[in-house]
């Protein structure tokens, strides 16, 4: 398992490892979740975190797309 660092997500402060990689426009995901923009509320896979609201797009706001 190799660490990546920490989560692109704005907000979001979970380790990336090779193991729970989520990969977006060149950036390290620590979950589908941030790797997507968080559409719909998608929440974070850890709980309590700040990202899921933080980063939550506006109504008819288009997310990243491949998730």
């Amino acid at each position: 398992m190799a660490e990546l660092g920490t989560c692109a997500c704005t907000g979001c402060e979970n380790e990336v490892t090779s193991d729970n990689a989520a990969l977006s426009e060149g950036q390290a995901f620590c979950c589908t979740g941030c790797a997507a923009g968080h559409p719909e509320g998608l929440p974070c896979v850890h709980p309590d975190c700040p990202c899921t609201e933080l980063n939550r797009p506006p109504s008819g706001e288009l997310t990243r797309e491949g998730f």
